[in-house]
């Protein structure tokens, strides 16, 4: 093997094996960097990114677990129906988010958001909450593949009597 490359490499003029060395020296590290290395650490920060905003999600959800017991320690006002809840996301400047409004039998409120700002919602959840009138009793939220970004579905309930 190696006879046969001393050959070639015996065969080529000085100018071409220069070309052949920086090929091998320069351009196959870069290309080695390119397809292996640059996937790796997109991958990496990509991970970074959503370890930070579940840890940011998950100091949230604390922080509301965390007051829940002193919102329901207060007088709940009364519920300030679904138009009051849009008006206070008009306010928020998040209606335009709002992907689903519904009222369901019950009473119930359901909000879907298929792509939001999570500091936002969050924002307006912690703000509204007390006022409403309305229990937060289900909700999901998601990742959105937007950094930043989450899906939610929330269901707000009139309070039990």
């Amino acid at each position: 093997m190696s006879g046969r490359l001393i050959d070639m490499l015996a065969a080529r003029t000085g100018r071409e094996r220069m070309l052949l060395a920086v090929l091998v020296l320069v351009a196959l590290p870069v290309l080695i960097g390119g397809a292996v290395l640059w996937p790796l650490h997109t991958g990496r920060l990509q991970a970074e990114q959503a370890r930070n905003d579940a840890l940011a999600l998950h100091q949230w959800v604390v922080a509301r677990a965390a007051e829940a017991p002193a919102v329901a320690a207060t007088d709940a006002p009364a519920p300030i129906g679904s138009t009051g809840v849009e008006q206070t996301l008009i306010a928020a400047g998040l209606r335009q988010d709002v992907t689903d409004l519904g009222v369901r039998d019950g009473g119930e409120i359901e909000l879907r958001f298929d792509a939001v700002t999570f500091v936002t919602l969050a924002n307006w959840i912690s703000a509204q909450a007390p006022v409403w009138g309305y229990d937060l009793s289900r909700f999901r939220i998601a990742a959105h593949e937007t950094p930043g970004k989450v899906s939610a579905t929330l269901v707000l309930s009139p309070p039990a009597s």
